[in-house]
């Protein structure tokens, strides 16, 4: 399979599990044709729908893997293919970045581009989706785990707290109870203005997952941190590391998807 075949699915696989962190049934199409307002039709790598408070929300993904940043004529190519096929939402991802001024022609034309590292984020493509579905409030309970998560402008920005793990990244912290979560958020002094505790409950835990999935494989993970019930050893924390196959074989009530690597 050529690399951007590769790429196209891979795009498909991950945003299909980060739109259905409630297995609504969300469809990502990959390899769909668009018909514009004149009768013309146009294909696009990978295409979604979904339906919120009565607005159908449209987007449409070019995957670019040549070598080498994206140049402006590949970027004004996808953005003029469908500009007359009403409003759709227009992003690029690219293995390899983009060229300057392909950069400014993506600002001037309302078209988000992103690079493969960036796939996983919950970030502004589908914050009100996954606002809506994946990020916790201060009511919810965890299921049973406890995190910490970062927060912007008040409110929850999907981004996990993480401390440093042996190879140098990080390692997403969870927590049996939020009375752990709370002693371990004073020893480490962090700024409430900036985090918060969060209960997890089950399908925001699918989402966790599916998300660390996408980062283990650039040395990234997870710990649980608890404290022992013999009270000569309330005083500490101990660390257990755990893969996401582990953490949703023993803690995913539901059928865990795997995202799947070349």
């Amino acid at each position: 399979m050529n690399n951007w075949k590769k790429l196209e699915k891979h795009v498909q696989e991950v945003y299909s599990f980060l739109l259905n962190m409630k297995d609504e049934g969300i469809v990502v199409g990959h390899d769909v044709q668009i018909i514009d307002k004149m009768g013309r039709s146009h294909q696009v790598d990978v295409f979604y729908q979904f339906e919120k408070a009565g607005v159908i929300h449209k987007v449409a993904i070019e995957c670019k893997d040549h070598g080498r940043p994206i140049d402006n004529g590949l970027v004004a190519k996808f953005y003029g293919k469908l500009i007359n096929a009403g409003d759709i939402r227009k992003v690029m991802i690219s293995k390899y970045g983009y060229q300057k001024l392909a950069k400014e022609i993506a600002e001037d034309n309302d078209v988000l581009l992103l690079t493969i590292d960036e796939l996983p984020k919950l970030n502004e493509l589908i914050a009100g989706r996954i606002k809506s579905v994946a990020l916790p409030d201060d009511t919810t309970i965890g299921e049973p785990f406890w995190t910490i998560m970062e927060l912007r402008n008040g409110s929850v920005s999907g981004s996990y707290y993480g401390i440093d793990n042996v190879t140098n990244h990080k390692d997403f912290v969870l927590f049996y109870s939020r009375d752990h979560a709370q002693r371990f958020f004073r020893e480490e002094e962090l700024d409430s203005k900036n985090w918060c505790i969060r209960g997890m409950p089950q399908y925001v835990f699918r989402g966790f997952l599916l998300m660390l999935q996408f980062f283990e494989s650039r040395g990234y993970g997870a710990s649980i941190f608890f404290v022992s019930p013999e009270i000569s050893e309330r005083d500490r924390f101990y660390r257990m590391s755990m893969s996401s196959e582990v953490l949703g074989e023993q803690y995913y009530l539901g059928e865990m998807p795997v995202l799947k690597r070349d």
